[in-house]
C-alpha cells in the first residue's frame, strides 16, 4: 500500500461529506455521488469505510490538537448530540 493511500482515502472522506453537506439542499446529490463512487472505486464499500474513518481519525486529532479534547471526551459529545437526536 503507498504512503499516499492515507492522504488519497481522508480526501476521499471529505469529498464524501462534502457530498452530504450539499446534499442537505438537494436530496438527490449525495445518492448520485455514491452511485458514482460504486463505479469508480474499486472496492466502494470498503474504501468508503476506510475514508471516513480516516476523516473521523483527523477530526479526533483536530479537536484535540485545537482544543484540548480528549478522544474519548469529543467521542461521548458525539455519542450524547446523536442520542439527543433521537428524541
Amino acid at each position: 500500500m503507498s504512503s499516499e493511500y492515507p492522504v488519497k482515502s481522508t480526501l476521499l472522506g471529505v469529498e464524501i461529506m462534502t457530498a452530504w453537506a450539499a446534499s442537505q439542499g438537494q436530496n438527490d446529490f449525495m445518492g448520485e455521488r455514491l452511485e458514482a463512487l460504486n463505479r469508480e472505486l474499486e472496492d466502494p464499500t470498503n474504501d468508503i469505510i476506510t475514508a471516513l474513518t480516516n476523516l473521523s481519525a483527523h477530526l479526533l486529532r483536530l479537536r484535540q490538537e485545537e482544543q484540548g479534547a480528549s478522544f474519548a471526551e469529543t467521542l461521548q459529545l458525539i455519542a450524547r448530540y446523536a442520542s439527543q437526536q433521537e428524541r
